[in-house]
């Protein structure tokens, strides 16, 4: 291995599903009918001679902790890797298969249902992946650089004139008072480039919900098309996204009517900017000298929201008269209704408190952060700001998929996103802290 460089190797396989199966992260039965482009899952394999990692990023909307287990056991048995250095991200595309346990896909109240026998073959291809990860490494520098795009993501939570919070109140509401914070406009892309031929890997980070298209058609949205434009520009490339802090930020522009829009062409319109960006950090990039690899995980408990016999009848009876047709969800506002009442149930069935697990991957002054939920923007700046690496990218949806993890004050204001959270305003505290103690270990 030459000094100041790593092994590395890249993979890809497909893990588009067949037609016919449900679509996740709506609330209500959507059917594949047919393919836009194809889903993928990408692998990186990073070795410093004495410590290995493997980074998997999937184009699904999230991925079970059950099915990450079993892909972990599966590549411990073909590689010697433990779970704790393997992270598998899904970017949270919402035109993809159902791959997690989901209140929404069991019992009477059942919207949609898992395909098990994709979801067998989905654990078999991210071993699969990983395996030719590993065995395709060479040397590689490492360079890594950021830009900013702020004109395709946006806060979509808004406090409104009479004081209330709302998720997604409409375009051009004339009841919104303000947002409520600010989007994360980094763009960080990190760079292996081949010693031996002209042969590289983008690891591209940005923080936006790829929830453009709907439909019953599969796509692997904005970020499926970021990775085309860029292909077209830089053959020799492979790109591996990963979808930072955006469980507050979609693509809506509320404040300004006709500057966002929705549908596959707008997808790839999106795709062709960030990509744009990607290209222009390309040309300035710093080259990274210090190539040791580290992993750590912990498994922390998270305290959840207690519910009461009433509060579950209540949601029992509003579930009924939803599924009746008695009951017809219009707005964000009914959506947050519907998510709150199958959570209810589903909170139920604890005990007070969950199991989770973070996650971080280290080379050099580069650390990624794995988050199994849907995570605020102030809480992914939050452990950027306080991690000891200068170069900190969040990686949501990471190793298991928990719902929204909103900050402390968002529990008390309201909205979609906390009232379909099952946590406890302790949680923002928890997972800062623990993030950066692993940061800490590592460093």
């Amino acid at each position: 291995m030459e000094e100041n460089s790593v092994k590395v190797g890249f993979s890809k396989v497909d893990i588009t599903p067949p037609l016919g199966v449900c679509l996740a992260g709506y609330f209500s039965k959507r059917e594949a009918t047919g393919i836009l482009d194809p889903l993928y899952a990408s692998a990186l394999a990073v070795s410093d001679g004495d410590n290995r990692w493997i980074f998997i990023s999937c184009d699904l909307l999230s991925i079970g902790d059950t099915y990450v287990a079993e892909a972990r056991k599966l590549i411990e048995e073909r590689l010697g890797l433990s779970g704790e250095s393997v992270m598998i991200h899904a970017t949270h595309i919402h035109t993809g298969p159902i791959t997690r346990l989901n209140p929404r896909e069991e019992g009477k109240f059942a919207i949609s249902y898992r395909d098990d026998a994709y979801i067998a073959m989905l654990v078999r291809k991210l071993a699969d992946v990983a395996q030719m990860a590993a065995d395709n490494m060479k040397d590689a520098s490492v360079e890594v650089g950021y830009g900013q795009e702020r004109s395709i993501s946006f806060i979509r939570r808004f406090r409104m004139k009479d004081g209330t919070v709302r998720t997604n109140p409409g375009i051009g509401n004339l009841n919104i008072l303000e947002p409520i914070g600010e989007i994360d406009p980094s763009v960080g892309v990190i760079r292996f480039k081949s010693v031996e031929s002209d042969d590289e890997i983008l690891i591209v980070n940005f923080a936006l919900h790829p929830d453009i298209i709907g439909g019953t058609l599969i796509s692997a949205d904005y970020p499926g098309r970021m990775r085309s434009a860029l292909s077209k520009q830089l053959p020799s490339c492979n790109v591996l996204f990963i979808n930072g802090a955006a469980g507050d930020i979609n693509h809506i522009n509320a404040m300004e009517p006709g500057k966002s829009s929705k549908g596959y062409k707008y997808s790839q319109k999106v795709g062709n900017i960030l990509a744009a960006e990607v290209l222009k950090v390309y040309q300035r990039m710093t080259q990274v000298s210090d190539v040791t690899l580290g992993s750590a995980s912990k498994v922390i408990k998270v305290p959840l929201r207690r519910v009461n016999t009433e509060e579950v009848d209540e949601a029992n009876k509003f579930l009924t008269a939803w599924q009746n047709g008695e009951w017809k969800s219009k707005d964000m506002g009914g959506t947050a209704a519907l998510a709150r009442a199958y959570q209810t149930l589903s909170l139920a069935k604890h005990d007070g408190s969950m199991e989770m697990e973070l996650q971080v991957l280290a080379l050099g002054d580069i650390a990624f952060i794995g988050l199994p939920g849907e995570v605020f923007v102030d809480i992914g700046n939050s452990i950027k700001a306080g991690s000891p690496y200068p170069n900190t990218f969040i990686s949501e949806l990471s190793n298991g998929s928990y719902g929204y993890f909103p900050t402390s004050k968002a529990f008390s204001e309201g909205g979609y996103e906390s009232s379909n959270s099952p946590f406890t305003p302790d949680l923002e505290g928890i997972l800062v802290d623990t993030a950066l103690e692993l940061a800490n270990k590592l460093r």
